[in-house]
């Protein structure tokens, strides 16, 4: 492990913002997308998840955990970050310093990465590889998470509902405006990007001249902020707060350092946990690593110190 060069490794293999342009893969991909959406997203249907994505992984798999990181590029969404020894997790890491919805997003990215590429991340020491995946699976990573958060039956009955609304009817009948309102809106009920919202539309052949919604992209987004019957959702959306997810080390990581210290017995850990309120799995993981993982303490001890470094 001494001879990695953590910096050119972290360097290396950061996961970029993301590119929603998905429009290279081929028929028989987004079918595997749409068909694994569809088995993921059983208790959803074609409900909005937006905000309730984090504690949905979570549910989906219990070997998942979330770390919220201060990284100082804005370039860095977050990575998936699975260690190369020891138990069977992996960490979704997310960057504090970009807005709510982004992350949300990052969470979805992750999760398929999670999902299709686990074993392949697990053999690249600490961190995945995303140099080696970056084109036709970066790109499945990313339409995954925007039909996870607005799947083709949501998008459809939106549609419906609006065109119903507003008097237009069929894909070809609204006009730039109407549809820059309609994105507006599909970005604040789903909580999934405007920038991706605008390449749904197209990916499910709403809109044929996707470089002018592009090209505007500004301009809307700036609408989208000042429309005043969605302000409070909107600040929620684009502020940097998460409240919807407790990063995995923080009142866990505590109770295991005083454990270790040895300023309480595991007799007062099981106690103080449930009258926490604590996932008691978690709390037994934590100890349980601490007494029989130590390569993989050593992985994560790595992982950190990377991140650490590269926020100063």
């Amino acid at each position: 492990m001494s001879s990695i060069d953590h910096e050119e490794l972290f360097e290396q293999y950061y996961q970029k913002e993301y590119d929603f342009n998905t429009a290279s893969l081929s028929p028989q991909e987004i079918c595997d997308i749409k068909q694994l959406v569809r088995e993921k997203r059983v208790e959803y249907a074609i409900a909005p998840i937006g905000t309730e994505i984090f504690d949905w992984i979570l549910s989906q798999n219990h070997n998942i955990r979330f770390e919220i990181i201060d990284f100082t590029s804005d370039k860095i969404d977050g990575m998936l970050y699975i260690p190369t020894m020891g138990k069977e997790c992996a960490y979704i890491i997310l960057n504090r310093n970009k807005p709510l919805i982004n992350q949300i997003f990052t969470a979805a990215h992750e999760y398929y990465h999670y999902i299709r590429d686990y074993r392949k991340c697990k053999e690249t020491p600490y961190i995945c590889d995303f140099s080696l995946l970056k084109s036709v699976n970066e790109k499945c990573a990313s339409r995954f998470a925007a039909e996870l958060l607005l799947p083709e039956g949501a998008l459809n009955r939106e549609y419906s509902i609006w065109s119903e609304r507003t008097a237009f009817h069929g894909k070809k009948s609204m006009g730039f405006h109407e549809y820059a309102a309609f994105i507006i809106y599909l970005t604040v009920k789903y909580a999934i990007p405007l920038k991706a919202v605008i390449y749904r539309l197209a990916e499910e052949d709403y809109i044929n001249n996707i470089d002018k919604y592009i090209e505007n992209y500004d301009f809307i987004k700036t609408v989208l902020k000042e429309i005043a019957i969605f302000k409070n959702r909107v600040d929620e959306l684009y502020s940097k707060e998460n409240r919807f997810v407790i990063p995995y080390s923080s009142t866990y990581d505590d109770i295991k350092k005083a454990y270790d210290a040895g300023f309480v017995t595991i007799e007062d850990v099981f106690c103080d946990a449930e009258k926490l309120g604590l996932d008691m799995n978690l709390v037994r993981d934590f100890l349980d690593a601490d007494q029989g993982d130590a390569d993989e303490d050593t992985d994560e001890d790595a992982l950190f110190s990377i991140i650490n470094a590269k926020r100063r």
